[in-house]
């Protein structure tokens, strides 16, 4: 019985209670709350389940796994010892056959009620496509300053295991770049980051059952890339016009200038060519006659200078590629060849294209381009009717390229049993 107590004193009693005798608990636990199958192959099945609910007070020693097969009515024990945790792996299984299977708790008063799955459980390789196991934690895009590292690490699960292969989009892997594989993750470590590994990452995951892939972005804190390719243009005595194109990749950061330096031919120093810019051209002037110039570009951003493009061929102020100054045409018979030879010049020497109207001409059995450093010559063996037309005839350097005469007039050519005639120009 039980009296309450106050500053004035105790008060009267409670109720008497029922007798109570001490003694240990002799209940057996509950079954199981949950059983579900984990994985299933062609000789095994895998489950796991929940704790009993009550443990009729008293600590749980271990679980019994009993199993039948098909339609069989007998049960049959499946571990001789009790199992300590909540999950078991049953081998020995007939391939294709189905099975039931429940499960008890024991505890020192004995076994407990059992708990079955409901639906029997064929002894198959489960097949799984592959999944990414990834969080709300996992980053997209990873940065990272040049000389630093990044490390990628993604969790994976599919039946049968999945093969893993990283690419970079639009590139190669970097020599510095190592993957480790396992069952369960992949992983891809970028040491020694420049600003060549960034782009982007693609993770491939692929089995029989399909495939899975998963793209992030790795973005390298760096000076610029190289710039686009340098063009000559407005070619004047002593000065020229110097464009190009920004980098494909500025390092992470805007580019805020570009420096332009030249050097003459005949020298190792390079010297500013012109105040820094801002565009992506540049006026040079007072430079001398008649002096063949390198010239190189190179972008900077608030991580410093990037690498330099620099001219493969020097180019003097004063030369351009001059114009064709005359056509030779060589008249000929039926079957024998048509001749054009032009004498041509430039500075540095010209690239040179013939097209017969709006074809472009390459080299055949019957069509022959032969060019040396101040002509060029086109010939067509067995002129046929097809042959004829206007023939445009272009040169191309560093500082621009000629344009073709107003003036031209077409190459004829006509078939007869004894002649053949063709006259004309080239532009």
């Amino acid at each position: 019985r039980v009296y309450a107590v106050n500053d004035a004193g105790i008060g009267a009693p409670s109720n008497i209670s029922m007798p109570i005798k001490c003694a240990e608990p002799t209940e057996e636990p509950d079954a199981p709350s949950i059983v579900n199958v984990t994985d299933t192959t062609n000789t095994s099945v895998s489950m796991e389940w929940t704790r009993p609910a009550s443990d009729g007070g008293m600590e749980i020693h271990g679980y019994i796994i009993e199993m039948r097969k098909g339609s069989e009515e007998e049960w049959h024990r499946v571990n001789e010892d009790l199992c300590a945790v909540t999950k078991y792996n049953v081998t020995g299984l007939e391939t294709g056959a189905e099975y039931k299977f429940r499960i008890c708790a024991v505890n020192s008063v004995g076994k407990g009620e059992t708990k079955e799955i409901t639906e029997s459980v064929q002894a198959v390789d489960r097949l799984l496509a592959p999944e990414i196991d990834i969080d709300a934690s996992f980053k997209q895009t990873h940065i990272v300053k040049s000389g630093g590292s990044v490390y990628i690490r993604i969790a994976f699960k599919g039946k049968p295991t999945p093969t893993a292969s990283w690419t970079k989009v639009d590139g190669e892997l970097g020599v510095m770049t190592d993957i480790t594989t396992t069952e369960t993750f992949t992983a891809l470590t970028l040491e020694n980051c420049t600003r060549n590994d960034t782009g982007k990452y693609t993770l491939t995951l692929e089995n029989s059952s399909g495939n899975k892939s998963i793209t992030i972005a790795v973005k390298v804190l760096d000076t610029p890339g190289v710039p686009g390719a340098l063009l000559i243009k407005e070619v004047t005595r002593g000065a020229l016009t110097i464009a190009w194109k920004p980098p494909t990749n500025d390092g992470g950061a805007r580019v805020h200038h570009y420096i332009v330096e030249k050097r003459e031919a005949s020298r190792r120093t390079w010297t500013e060519a012109a105040p820094k810019t801002t565009q992506t051209s540049l006026r040079v002037s007072d430079l001398l006659e008649g002096v063949p110039y390198f010239f190189r570009v190179m972008a900077e951003n608030q991580y410093g200078l990037g690498e330099a493009y620099e001219m493969p061929d020097p180019v003097i102020a004063t030369a351009e590629p001059a114009p064709p100054k005359r056509v030779d045409i060589i008249d000929t018979t039926d079957k024998s060849a048509t001749l054009i030879d032009v004498p041509i010049s430039g500075r540095p020497a010209p690239k040179v294209s013939w097209k017969l109207e709006e074809m472009r001409l390459k080299e055949t059995d019957r069509v022959s381009i032969k060019t040396t450093k101040n002509r060029t010559t086109l010939t067509v063996k067995d002129c046929m009717r097809g042959d004829g037309g206007r023939y445009f005839l272009t040169l191309e350097n560093v500082t621009g390229s000629s344009r073709p005469s107003n003036k031209a007039r077409s190459v004829h050519c006509n078939r007869q049993q004894h002649e053949h005639s063709l006259g004309g120009t080239v532009s």
